[in-house]
């Protein structure tokens, strides 16, 4: 009886050892999901990395998101989630996933264009190489939204656009076209040889325009887009044959031919205004949230007034967020994925987005909030404004591949000459 005894406090203290062990080593249910309870010994959960390839315009805001949602401990089937995120450009993203080339960096579980012109032109080119096959897990969600602007410096850009912005492009196109320069702008506007402002619009030489290629860049692609809405008067349908236009590439080309220079990011574009000044540029096409970072630098250094012009018709960057499918991710790294894309869309960091001057693709949080942090109040005599007067429809990616094919060939040329 004795024996027994014993063999029966022997085998509870064995099962006691074996549920400790268990409860150290496996990942069992609890109040937060699956998580095991850290005795601090014992195997480690192996953490699910989530690679965010992602344009750079984001950065600020996507780095300081990382950082509050692994303080906060998320986890996917029990395992820590790390988020690693790579900036990249736009169109690079689309071309290098589409052929799976991950070159030296990691491979991504989602992609985050600047544009969603860009995750339609990697559906369509992964489906053409994979016969058909589909490459995202679910659709891609916007982010957030930011159109594109010109920023210009003031006393300069109300020699473009003395009453009003109404014919944006057509103004700039001839402004920057212009033989004479900034001089034979001024006397057109009625200030002669002489006067004090011919005089110092003698000093400012020619019209220096600047946008980024779109070659390497979304807002390069967009400013291409917007020009050719803007030559053939529509702000919806464009097609091939537009961009096919003779007329309208001799145009384009002209333009193109006068532009100071094609930057490969949008971010240097506008870090390079502030550097340089009015020597560098005196019109630049970037992000708004761009231009709502840079605006009170450059007045500051410069000490000259600068403003944001929305063209009459401007075009969202809306940053999808798209989580690759099978083969390219595992489960676990799709299920890590769609907790980081709610986190991202949930009300505090959709009002952090809007702190980084970015629109909030959450109707949550409007651009009304956020009090003194909301940029859209604190600088609205900038010309920064909450409503957007009317948008032109992204082009289909057939239409975009044909203005990208069109620029390589007519208009990189005439910039590797100008060099």
């Amino acid at each position: 009886m004795r024996s027994l005894s014993r063999t029966i406090g022997l085998g509870f203290i064995a099962l006691c050892l074996l549920s400790v062990a268990l409860k150290a080593f496996v990942p069992l249910p609890s109040a937060l999901g699956y998580a095991p309870v850290d005795l601090g010994f014992g195997a480690k959960a192996q953490p699910v990395e989530v690679v965010i390839w992602y344009g750079t315009e984001k950065k600020l805001w996507l780095e300081e998101a990382v950082r509050l949602f692994e303080a906060g401990g998320a986890t996917a089937g029990g395992r820590p989630i790390i988020i690693k995120l790579v900036g990249l450009g736009s169109r690079e993203i689309a071309d290098r996933v589409a052929r799976q080339d991950w070159g030296d960096d990691p491979r991504p579980a989602v992609v985050s264009p600047a544009s969603s012109v860009w995750t339609e032109v990697l559906r369509s080119d992964w489906a053409a190489r994979a016969s058909g096959a589909a490459i995202f897990s679910g659709d891609p969600t916007p982010l957030v939204l930011t159109p594109l602007v010109a920023v210009a410096w003031d006393e300069r850009a109300s020699l473009i656009w003395p009453n009003g912005s109404a014919a944006f492009w057509q103004d700039l196109s001839a402004a920057i076209a212009t033989e004479g320069g900034w001089a034979e702008i001024a006397k057109g506007r009625g200030f002669q040889p002489g006067s004090p402002e011919h005089t110092k619009a003698q000093g400012w030489g020619f019209v220096k325009f600047g946008h980024t290629s779109p070659l390497t860049s979304n807002s390069g692609t967009q400013t291409l887009a917007m020009l050719a809405y803007a030559y053939h008067n529509k702000t919806t349908g464009l097609t091939t044959a537009d961009i096919a236009d003779p007329a309208f590439q001799s145009w384009l080309e002209v333009v193109e031919r006068s532009t100071l220079d094609f930057g490969e990011s949008t971010g240097t574009l506008m870090t390079n205004m502030i550097q340089f000044g009015p020597s560098r540029f005196d019109v630049v096409m970037v992000y708004e949230n761009l231009a709502i970072e840079g605006v009170e630098a450059a007045q500051r250094r410069w000490g000259q007034p600068i403003h944001i012009y929305y063209p009459p018709a401007t075009i969202l960057s809306d940053h999808p967020y798209a989580i690759l499918g099978d083969p390219l991710t595992t489960a676990d790294q799709r299920a890590a994925a769609e907790r980081f894309h709610d986190f991202l869309l949930s009300e505090p960091i959709q009002t952090l987005a809007l702190q980084y001057g970015f629109r909030p693709a959450s109707p949550r949080v409007t651009l009304t909030g956020a009090g003194a942090a909301n940029p859209f109040s604190k600088l609205a005599q900038y010309g920064l404004q909450v409503d957007i007067a009317q948008q032109v429809e992204t082009p289909s990616d057939e239409v975009t591949r044909a203005l990208i094919e069109l620029w390589e060939r007519r208009i990189a040329p005439l910039t590797l000459r100008q060099r």
